[in-house]
């Protein structure tokens, strides 16, 4: 909860403000997916799981949804950063080409970009550094879909990326062995200081390869980028990977 609590405070949200928020979440996860099975949920049975009082949870139900961030907002960017480099219209050997502005790229938005126009993709892309533009041509910089510090998108990418971890470890401490998900780290406790540099940069650069042959293969697999893929149902699955570092406080190391 450290990390979390941190990021409340820095961003002005009180306890109060998060036991709110917490209180209506846990009411709904409550009612509508603890249920006794073959028995309707009561405000009596949500009232003994969470906690909280009855009249206090009627009231929960009957309000509105909380605002919610449109679903995967800042994912219509990344789709297209990730097809600039990936589809072979749009890249050569892995690296994204150079893209006239009036052609290539309004056709890489609109086979990528969903319903969102050419022009608004290229704003947003420049807007977080990610292109360089000169004349009627633009080039991609970056590897990945990166909001810049403090935005809203940020706090999205966030939001998205911590829900996503938490809801594997949930899933695997909650299923039968052979249904477990991928959960793997790989964590050393006695660096020194002097080679935390070095190791971060070895670790992004290998990841960053690891994720793009994991890119090119899920393109293969997704609607956006292969209409013509059958099937049913719609589903979001990927692997995230992060870097993490921190002092030990272990008198016994030595230099």
């Amino acid at each position: 909860m450290r990390p979390i609590v941190r990021l409340l405070l820095r961003n002005g949200i009180a306890l109060n403000d998060f036991t709110e928020i917490a209180k209506s979440i846990y009411v709904t996860v409550a009612f509508e997916e603890f249920r006794t099975p073959g028995r309707k949920q009561s405000l009596s049975n949500v009232a003994v799981l969470t906690g909280v009082h009855r009249r206090e949870i009627k009231k929960i139900l009957s309000c509105p949804p909380m605002d919610e961030v449109a679903p995967f907002k800042h994912n219509r960017a990344a789709r297209v950063i990730n097809a600039w480099r990936s589809d072979t219209q749009y890249s050569q050997y892995g690296k994204p080409l150079p893209l006239d502005i009036k052609t290539d790229f309004t056709s890489l938005v609109s086979t990528y970009g969903g319903d969102v126009t050419p022009r608004t993709i290229l704003q947003e892309l420049e807007r977080i550094g990610a292109v360089y533009r000169k004349n009627s041509t633009v080039s991609l910089m970056v590897d990945s879909y990166t909001p810049t510090h403090g935005s809203a998108e940020l706090y999205e990418v966030f939001g998205d990326s911590a829900a996503d971890l938490l809801e594997t470890l949930e899933h695997n401490l909650n299923c039968e062995p052979e249904l477990r998900r991928l959960q793997l780290s790989v964590v050393h406790n006695n660096l020194p200081d002097e080679v935390l540099d070095d190791v971060e940069v070895v670790c992004q650069d290998r990841a960053m390869v690891f994720l793009n042959s994991l890119n090119e293969f899920m393109t293969t697999q997704d609607r956006h980028s292969n209409p013509n893929l059958k099937g049913k149902g719609r589903n979001r699955a990927g692997v995230g990977m992060y870097f993490f570092k921190h002092p030990v406080d272990d008198p016994g190391s030595t230099e």
